[in-house]
């Protein structure tokens, strides 16, 4: 079985669910960019097998992780905000 960071997955995610609430780009270099930024500060969360991914999802749901899950999504938006790195159009 391949090892999964699931911070990864959550992130993506949440991203996902919030992201027209960010006032943001939404291209794939600005959201690629936002994830990176946000993993940055967060956690990883290993697992190996399915069990593990579910008991890491499970611990994720504590209202601090979302609260870090959230922070760390909004500072990443600013920061691609204030520096994009995507091609004008």
């Amino acid at each position: 079985m391949k090892i999964v960071n699931v911070t990864e997955n959550l992130v993506e995610q949440k991203l996902d669910e919030i992201i027209d609430t960010l006032d943001c780009c939404k291209c794939d270099q600005c959201r690629a960019d936002m994830i990176s930024y946000a993993l940055n500060r967060l956690s990883p969360k290993y697992a190996n097998s399915d069990l593990g991914r579910a008991y890491m999802k499970l611990d994720a749901t504590s209202t601090q992780f979302e609260v870090d899950l959230l922070t760390a999504l909004f500072e990443a938006a600013e920061k691609v905000k204030e520096n994009p790195r995507h091609r004008p159009v």
